[in-house]
């Protein structure tokens, strides 16, 4: 199996209507541009959403401005690999449009009994136009295909699209529902059937490149995570931060699970430009390297995604910043190359995600996954805690801390594991309607957190207070929770970290007035979170409150009180390095790395920007030290400048003049 290092993706969908398909492309003008710019593994289409196909297929349809006897991508082939370029062949799936214009009775139909078409769409222009759906005979169709492009060329591997479970009740699918024993008339059974499909065929996509090479590298674009880790030889984060849907805490979130699923390789595919169909915008180095240095630091191989133009002309300028991007990081190769990054925080984020309607949950509030997901990692990142998102399955004893953020609930399963590694000494800390049985009734953990259930909170918003030494940094005053919650009253021995106050009001409309003004009235003497030995609970979705609205308070509270449960964490930053900055720590033999990056994502109108380096001085942070670990220099990769630093209570204290854009530092044992 080959392993990428430094990857490009170039999109090639092609209208019919293109004139000059590859009539001005030059393969072996492209591998060389590619060679010298420090590229040594590409994505390139074979067939595309179009339902085009850029070779000499007998199955497939060529596209009709392709010059005749021209192999596109069998030319590309053959001339990377003469550079030392391997090539993985691109196929979209479940969108093929030319496909479904000479075969319709191919197309999936919606439960809205038709084939979707742009007037369903209304008339917004996407590529999703009209669906293949995959129990039709385009499965074979699809699956010939795949086999010729693994006879005919010698690539290192697939890059498969789009195999999103759309509903279809199309005859095909209604027949294979009935065979099922599933009712084609009930939605839920209808999507659990479409995700069953696209695993079927990604499985039997498999089964043919497993014949054909068993060290083919296949990846499927749409399946989750844990199916493509089964089915599939390496993972890869689409993500292109600059585009709202995805934003710039899904990359960190991937980042911290997918390396946990896969002895393969990692890609992290971003873009030189803000969004797909974007021909025309070039981001800057700055953010490029941002997203490629994050990916880096987490044991993920840099993939930039290009546009090529349909007549196959190159963009110089498009090659000149992957050249100087590539460049620039192959510097800290000697460092990246087999480190493994270090956490010491499991958040607990059971596969697949739990389904909670909004009427179940205890604090009567409808809890996102997808924004408590966001929100934990973003909060955790801004405190610089080292951290790894982990399910149900995954080895829970290599952590100190386990979150179980805003809305996990306790199966059987995970009530047992959850036990017992508390009994193994291990800190907790649960959040809003994390801990609940699965119906949300009961809440599991009351002997452990020494708390006790006692009905939704009843006002929204929420307020609070904290007390004592976890009012550490907190304003002195009524805080917004910006959520309702869950009222814990606490045991005899549980510390109470401060107390809700209710509003005067909740926030409704009664028919004639509407209360939208909820000022904070009296404090209810009620718990809003409880500390008992090792274990915390918050009675309020924290992250989700946090994606909502991050406010610095809510960060300080989680901060508070994680310190209080689990003292000295593996890497504090004590001064100069913002917020926004991101820090990472990865080991390599007698080596200790700590990844520094300074960069300030800005929503300008609709998207978001990166344009420059943010430039941070006098930072100093200090990192703990294993048992044995004698520190003999540390220094500023790549040109190994010593930096200052001293030895005290177990950690080793570090200054680092300046931080602009990113920083390597490196900490080398005795």
């Amino acid at each position: 199996m080959y392993y990428p290092k430094y990857a490009m993706f170039f999109d090639f969908h092609t209208m019919k209507a293109c004139p000059d398909v590859g009539h001005k492309f030059d393969a072996e003008k492209f591998a060389s541009t590619l060679e010298e710019a420090g590229v040594d593994y590409i994505g390139f289409h074979a067939k595309c959403n179009q339902g085009f196909s850029y070779y000499d297929t007998e199955i497939g349809i060529r596209h009709p401005s392709l010059p005749e006897n021209f192999d596109l991508f069998g030319e590309t082939v053959s001339a990377c690999n003469r550079h030392g370029i391997q090539v993985s062949a691109y196929l979209n799936c479940g969108l093929s449009n030319e496909v479904a214009v000479r075969h319709p009775e191919w197309c999936q139909i919606g439960e809205n009994k038709q084939i979707y078409h742009p007037e369903i769409l209304k008339n917004e222009v996407t590529p999703y136009m009209r669906l293949m759906c995959i129990n039709s005979p385009y499965r074979d169709y699809f699956l010939s295909q795949v086999e010729e492009i693994a006879d005919k060329y010698p690539v290192a591997g697939f890059l498969f699209d789009s195999f999103n479970a759309f509903r279809c009740v199309c005859p095909h699918c209604i027949e294979g529902m009935r065979k099922a024993g599933m009712d084609f008339t009930d939605s839920k059974q209808v999507k659990k059937f479409a995700c069953m499909s696209a695993v079927r065929m990604a499985e039997d996509i498999a089964a043919v490149l497993r014949r054909k090479n068993p060290e083919l590298l296949h990846y499927y674009l749409g399946l989750n995570a844990l199916d493509n880790a089964r089915i599939g030889s390496y993972m890869e984060c689409e993500c292109l931060p600059t585009n709202p849907v995805w934003g710039y805490d899904l990359l960190p979130a991937a980042a911290r699970s997918l390396r946990l699923l896969t002895d393969g390789p990692v890609l992290n595919m971003t873009g030189r430009f803000y969004d797909w169909g974007d021909f025309g915008s070039i981001r800057t180095q700055a953010a490029v390297e941002y997203d490629l240095f994050q990916g880096l630091a987490n044991g993920m191989r840099p993939n930039i995604s290009d546009h090529l133009l349909p007549s196959g002309e190159l963009n110089k300028e498009v090659y000149k910043l992957v050249g100087a991007i590539y460049s620039h990081l192959k510097q800290y190769d000697p460092w990246f190359t087999g480190a493994k990054t270090l956490a010491e925080i499991g958040v607990v984020i059971p596969i697949p995600p739990q389904e909670i309607p909004a009427d179940r949950s205890p604090s009567n509030s409808a809890i996102d996954p997808a924004q408590t997901k966001k929100g934990v990692t973003r909060l955790l990142a801004e405190l610089k805690y080292q951290f790894e998102i982990v399910n149900e399955h995954s080895d829970w004893n290599r952590y100190r801390l386990l979150v179980l953020p805003d809305n996990i609930r306790m199966t059987e399963e995970l009530s047992a594991k959850l036990e017992a590694f508390m009994r193994s000494g291990g800190a907790v800390l649960a959040t809003g309607d994390s801990g609940f049985d699965e119906d949300g009734k009961t809440f599991r953990l009351e002997n452990e957190f020494g708390i006790k259930y006692a009905g939704a909170y009843p006002y929204d918003p929420a307020y609070f207070k904290t007390a004592g030494a976890f009012s550490a940094d907190i304003p002195d005053m009524p805080l917004a929770a910006r959520t309702s919650g869950v009222l814990m009253e606490p045991c005899e021995g549980t510390e109470v970290v401060g107390t809700l106050i209710r509003s005067y009001y909740n926030r409704e409309w009664d028919g004639i007035y509407s209360y939208f003004y909820t000022p904070p009235a009296e404090d209810t003497g009620k718990a809003v979170a409880t500390v008992r030995g090792r274990n915390a609970f918050c009675t309020f979705p924290v992250f989700q409150s946090y994606f909502k609205a991050a406010s610095p308070e809510i960060r300080t509270l989680i901060r508070n009180i994680v310190e209080a449960i689990c003292p000295d964490m593996m890497l504090k930053i004590h001064r100069g390095l913002p917020s926004s900055g991101r820090a990472f720590v990865s080991a390599k033999d007698k080596l200790r790395i700590i990844h520094l990056l300074n960069y300030v994502p800005e929503l300008r109108g609709n998207m978001l920007i990166v344009e420059e380096e943010a430039y941070a001085k006098d930072i100093e942070f200090s990192l703990k030290l294993d048992p044995g670990f004698e520190v003999a220099r540390v220094y500023l990769a790549p040109g190994k400048t010593a930096l200052d630093f001293t030895v005290r209570e177990g950690r080793v204290h570090v200054a680092v003049p300046e931080v602009s854009g990113y920083a390597m530092i490196v900490v080398e044992a005795k």
